[in-house]
């Protein structure tokens, strides 16, 4: 079994991307301040909503329980 989570995201320019961190490279790049989302079709490169992040560690204790 994987320990990586992954999230389908939109980018600000509304492409579809996937995404995929172990919790403790979440953690570690969100706290760092060097989370960073980036799509390679339009060159977009952002940070996380409060949204996404919520999602990534619901996802982390949901896969937790598994």
């Amino acid at each position: 079994m994987s320990s990586r989570v992954h999230l389908d995201l939109s980018c600000p320019n509304g492409h579809n991307l996937s995404v995929a961190f172990s919790k403790e490279s979440f953690e570690e790049a969100l706290h760092s301040g060097e989370l960073k989302f980036h799509c390679n079709t339009c060159d977009t490169t952002w940070t996380p909503t409060a949204d996404e992040i919520t999602e990534f560690r619901k996802r982390f204790a949901e896969k937790q329980e598994d």
